[in-house]
């Protein structure tokens, strides 16, 4: 935590820009070798020179016949899957508080593109050796009745630039990222006008953090992208910083810029009220923005165990005064008369997560490197062995074929025609005549282009079970997915490697929710019996007072991800699962209408179609035959039907 000396505005940009520079020299090498990686993967037809290797010197020539291995065994990796996040109360009482953060997660996966975000990510993470993710807070987004909303944004690693040496985010005192934007965006966001941003790269940095291979380094759209520079840092307080700036304008410059900021009268320090031209306390016109470690209430609030936390509170008494300035007294005892003193809202101690807002997730984890492992590098040499003896293989076939033997002085007609006349001197000339098939091998060139193609599926632990290809080893069907699986195990490192990085994003996301989410997020799930369960995440209910009587966050929570979320997001296997376990009796007797609406409520839960009208009718029946028999409800009656049964609705809530 380096304490910034410079003061001025222009002092500071000039000290992160020369922050970025440095730290961009010492990652440039890394981020050559991205673009290189991405050529392969988008099929490069670069031939290594004579003896060199990948990254090296490279031929002029070019191949003209490439078979892209990098693509192909990429792809084979893709896992669509999202993990679904787990919250673990670490103390008993937080278990309701653990499944009201769990729902709200599972609420911000629907309403956010993590479908895209995810699919982006299994291809650049196994390409560069990592991704990003970067969480931020929008005030603008939102619905109707709430203020702001979660954004998450996937950051390429050309985007992030670290600091130099340090390899884990949160041991960082700082690191950069550069985002393109358009210059009306920045001016709408941060409120500056165009004229005052400079043009394009004039700082020095004007990358195209996306760019793919064989692309054009140009700014497009006649210079209306811009590079913002974004340092995120630590502060002296542990806390996390924020400078921004694009080119030779300053757009932010917030020394903690997680913490609640207010407008506060620059004379008495008072809170401005909405659209108030004057201080409430002093009459005071100017106001400036700062930050504060205690946050206003916004009205009455119930925090955790049903305390109400007054949006409102009093000062002191102090003494009131009559209409002529004097002193009010108790005319018995002369005591001066108390009133309530200045109302101000209440307050609570503010909530940072005090932490990067930007979540990286490895490929293979590696000592002594911030991304991990790429599998570009792992079979660049087999990709590039493959691309010589494509080209080679071609060569040879295209100046192979026939050549004819004639006699000297006796043409060949070279016409279309079905019959040919050759003209010879004697009928020696005739035996002198031949056809002569020049073809070369190219079985020893296919012999090494499979050669290459196997050592880096080996390498990188994919078979052709694992592919879905024709597998001559796999002698039975359980014998293919014994070969899938341990395929399938050999990657689960990577797959762990995910589940982490989706770990700590859920864990950032919800530290989000709760230092910002200032009104109820409105959430809905499915209920085991199928029905619709409405609730609301109420940041507030994470508010605790302890032993001392002192007001604090309750954050101590174990976020994971569900084991079961994949099995669960194929809800064709769950059916099927499901009337499997029916059948064997696992419901009690299939003939029983019990039995049978127990399924229809875990096919109902499972979104299968119009299960939930199903269900409906079988509990109506079921009460229906329970009052004609006039016998009491068993215990374990489904509530639908104990619903109906009493006259009311057989809704879920």
């Amino acid at each position: 935590m380096e304490k910034q000396q410079a003061s001025s505005p222009a002092q500071k940009r000039l000290f992160w820009q020369q922050r970025l520079a440095a730290a961009k020299r010492a990652c440039e090498p890394q981020r050559r070798r991205m673009d290189e990686r991405e050529a392969y993967y988008h099929g490069s037809r670069r031939i290594p020179a004579a003896g060199g290797a990948s990254g090296g010197a490279v031929s002029p020539a070019q191949a003209t016949n490439v078979r892209n291995i990098v693509y192909e065994l990429i792809e084979s990796q893709v896992d669509t899957a999202l993990p679904q996040p787990k919250v673990t109360a670490v103390h008993p009482e937080d278990k309701p508080l653990a499944e009201m953060a769990e729902a709200m997660l599972r609420a911000q996966l629907r309403r956010l593109d993590f479908a895209g975000l995810n699919d982006r990510q299994e291809r650049t993470v196994p390409i560069q050796g990592g991704d990003y993710w970067h969480i931020e807070w929008d005030p603008a987004a939102g619905g109707h009745c709430t203020m702001g909303d979660l954004m998450v944004t996937g950051r390429h690693p050309r985007q992030v630039v670290p600091q130099p040496g340090v390899y884990e985010i949160d041991q960082m005192d700082y690191l950069f990222i550069q985002v393109q934007q358009s210059r009306q965006a920045l001016c709408r966001r941060y409120g500056v006008s165009p004229e005052t941003l400079s043009p394009p790269g004039r700082d020095g940095a004007r990358p195209l953090p996306d760019r793919r291979a064989g692309e054009p380094d140009a700014e497009p759209d006649a210079g209306e992208l811009l590079t913002q520079n974004i340092a995120y840092y630590r502060n002296e307080r542990g806390g996390i910083g924020l400078f921004s700036w694009v080119g030779d304008t300053t757009l932010e410059d917030l020394e903690d810029y997680q913490a609640k900021r207010v407008e506060a009268c620059t004379r008495c320090g008072q809170r401005r009220p909405p659209d108030a031209a004057r201080c409430p306390g002093c009459g005071g016109k100017s106001f400036r923005l700062e930050s504060r470690d205690q946050e206003d209430l916004p009205g009455d609030v119930t925090i955790f165990g049903g305390e109400v936390l007054p949006g409102v509170v009093y000062g002191p008494d102090v003494p009131l005064t009559g209409p002529d300035g004097r002193p009010l007294t108790d005319d018995t005892t002369g005591a001066p008369v108390m009133g309530p003193g200045m109302p101000h809202a209440g307050r609570v101690p503010c909530y940072r997560p005090r932490a990067y807002p930007l979540v990286l997730r490895r490929n293979i984890s590696a000592s002594g490197r911030l991304l991990g492992v790429s599998d570009v590098d792992m079979i660049a040499d087999q990709q590039d062995a493959i691309n010589k003896y494509g080209t080679k293989i071609g060569e040879k076939l295209l100046k192979g074929g026939s050549y004819v033997t004639l006699p000297q002085g006796v043409g060949v007609e070279t016409t279309d025609r079905e019959l040919k006349i050759i003209r010879l001197k004697s009928p020696a000339d005739k035996a002198m005549i031949d056809v002569l098939n020049i073809q070369p091998d190219t079985s020893r060139d296919q012999q090494l282009l499979e050669t290459n193609y196997s050592w880096a599926k080996s390498t990188l632990g994919i078979t052709d079970a694992y592919q879905g290809k024709f597998d001559s080893t796999a002698v039975s069907g359980v014998a293919k997915q014994f070969a899938a699986n341990q395929a399938a195990g050999r990657l689960l490192s990577k797959r762990e490697m995910k589940n982490a990085a989706y770990a700590r994003l859920y864990r950032r996301m919800f530290q989000f929710m709760l230092a910002w989410a200032d009104d109820p997020v409105p959430l809905t799930w499915q209920q085991p019996d199928g029905g619709q369960a409405f609730a609301h995440f109420d940041r507030y209910a994470f508010l605790k007072r302890d032993a001392a009587g002192e007001l604090y966050w309750e954050d101590e929570f174990l976020f994971e991800v569900d084991p079961a979320s994949n099995l669960a997001s194929n809800r064709e296997a769950l059916w099927k699962l499901a009337e499997d376990k029916y059948r064997a009796g696992a419901f009690g007797p299939p003939a029983e209408p019990a039995s049978q609406y127990r399924l229809w409520s875990l096919l109902a839960q499972d979104g299968y179609p119009h299960a939930e009208a199903v269900r409906q009718s079988l509990a109506a029946g079921l009460a229906q035959a329970q009052g004609t028999q006039g016998q009491a409800l068993p215990l374990d009656m489904p509530a639908d039907a104990a619903r109906v049964q009493a006259g009311g609705r057989g809704e879920g809530l």
